[in-house]
């Protein structure tokens, strides 16, 4: 514990006090309410809040705390393990933006190349096949199942990307 909260054992005197120093001021008020809740609730708390170390480096917590209990059921002290999730935090946070990223790609694959592949379809519609010599319509015919294939496969861009946002 001391070594996340970046302080040594005679720095450090595991009392509420002492950990409220360190908790982050945005996150003190939430913080208090939790204990507040493990002295008032009869289970088990889990609680995530910032502690600023003492080098003033900001590092995420999740706290497990439960509150043992008296004959009189009356609180007698607190238990707790800290977890340091801020690595887990940072890497969850670079994947949701990459994942945004990626969504913004897929967005403009499918919309923005869509657009000249719906034209070179639209134009190829209003060929006359009839007044085509056969070397010529067999090109149009190759054009138009391959602009074809490439809608589809657009297509298939956008229904995996909307598959992806549920």
């Amino acid at each position: 514990m001391y070594d996340i909260y970046g302080v040594s054992k005679q720095d450090f005197n595991q009392t509420i006090e002492d950990f409220r120093k360190r908790v982050h001021p945005e996150d003190l008020p939430s913080a208090d309410k939790a204990m507040q809740d493990i002295i008032t609730v009869y289970e088990p708390l889990f609680a995530q809040f910032r502690i600023i170390r003492p080098n003033q480096e900001i590092r995420h917590i999740q706290g497990n705390v439960t509150c043992i209990r008296n004959q009189q059921h009356e609180p007698e002290r607190l238990i707790g393990i800290n977890h340091d999730v801020t690595d887990q935090l940072k890497s969850q946070h670079k994947i949701e933006e990459q994942n945004e990223r990626l969504r913004k790609i897929a967005w403009m694959q499918s919309h923005e190349i869509r657009k000249p592949l719906a034209n070179i379809i639209g134009l190829l519609h209003l060929y006359d096949i009839s007044k085509m010599d056969a070397q010529l319509t067999q090109v149009m015919q190759y054009l138009k199942v391959s602009a074809n294939e490439l809608d589809d496969l657009i297509k298939r861009i956008i229904q995996r990307t909307n598959e992806s946002d549920e």
